[in-house]
């Protein structure tokens, strides 16, 4: 019989694991061994990245395609990934998953630095994604509104031009196209802050979020509200508002299902809101947040909340805010 081990025995010195046809550990070599001394590692964490399911940054690698982080690894023959060292320090490495007869064979290079702060790679991201906002803004503004106005304005010139007895009809179909002018601005105003927010509060605005994600997508939310509700503050209700629309979208591209619940539990000292699907679930490391998860607890910390998450692979989802009344700096 062969042993396991001798699959790897000519291979490099990083550390390396020897796998079956289900990703189980058949053997590795010495590297390897002092490797999980030194770091937490869970293989199937490592699997999933090197598949391309998830990966350092994101929870699905199509996410990659235009991550703005993308250059970093352009001169990589691997893959991203990041463990846990024994110190608390998160490090980043590189990987490969080599296929080898039947059997699989992932390999870990090392990068002699450790992984940029987290502070750091969130600001780069958050940094990009403003931009990218504000080029998306611009766009819409150039290409849609200023599109529709310079089209108004050539169309009430040619009044001028038009015989009296089809005023009328030119003037009727004018006013339309304002109406939708106005609504498209309304809309983009909408966007970027919901002002049902200030004027009836934040769960008229959750509930007609809801309606309008069921009217263009099919999408089903279910809104649930425990105990007596108590007032937040403005920004309170932008980080719930913001962090619900977040954790909805995120479901309906990755759950697998076409339904999703919000609940809104107040208690005594804090709200809870919890986002919860039953689909696929994904494998949740808290050393190894994707963006997105750290954009949701960035928006708790501010306001002095947390983020609770419970998941797994085949397991659902469960997101939830948990916001104090008294507001805390953060």
């Amino acid at each position: 019989m062969t042993d396991p081990k001798e699959g790897i025995r000519q291979g490099p010195v990083q550390p390396t694991w020897l796998m079956d046809a289900d990703y189980t550990v058949i053997g590795k070599n010495a590297q390897a061994e002092k490797f999980e001394t030194d770091y937490v590692i869970s293989m199937e964490y490592a699997v999933q990245v090197a598949k391309g399911t998830c990966c350092a940054f994101h929870t699905d690698k199509r996410a990659c395609k235009n991550c703005p982080l993308e250059n970093k690894w352009a001169a990589s023959d691997g893959f991203p990934i990041t463990f846990m060292g024994r110190d608390g320090v998160p490090y980043e490495f590189f990987g490969k998953l080599l296929k080898k007869r039947q059997n699989w064979l992932l390999e870990i290079r090392y990068i002699d630095k450790p992984f940029e702060s987290e502070g750091k790679s969130m600001l780069t991201y958050l940094n990009e994604v403003r931009e990218s906002e504000q080029k998306r803004i611009a766009r819409e503004l150039h290409d849609g509104i200023a599109q529709s106005i310079y089209s108004l304005m050539l169309e009430t010139r040619g009044l001028k031009w038009t015989p009296v007895e089809e005023h009328q009809q030119k003037l009727q179909a004018i006013d339309r196209h304002f109406a939708d002018v106005l609504l498209e601005i309304k809309s983009m105003a909408t966007e970027l802050r919901p002002s049902i927010l200030d004027d009836v509060g934040l769960i008229p605005a959750i509930n007609q979020f809801v309606d309008q994600t069921l009217e263009m997508t099919g999408f089903i939310i279910r809104v649930i509200v425990d105990g007596e509700r108590h007032d937040l503050s403005g920004r309170g209700n932008v980080v719930i508002y913001r962090s619900i629309q977040e954790a909805v979208s995120n479901a309906l591209k990755y759950s697998g299902e076409n339904e999703a619940t919000i609940r809104l539990a107040f208690a005594q000292t804090e709200l809870r809101v919890t986002i919860a699907d039953e689909g696929k679930g994904f494998i949740y490391d808290p050393y190894h947040l994707g963006f997105g998860l750290l954009n949701l607890r960035e928006r708790a910390h501010s306001v002095g909340g947390d983020l609770e998450i419970d998941t797994g692979m085949d397991k659902g989802t469960r997101i939830t805010i948990i916001l104090p009344y008294e507001e805390e700096s953060a």
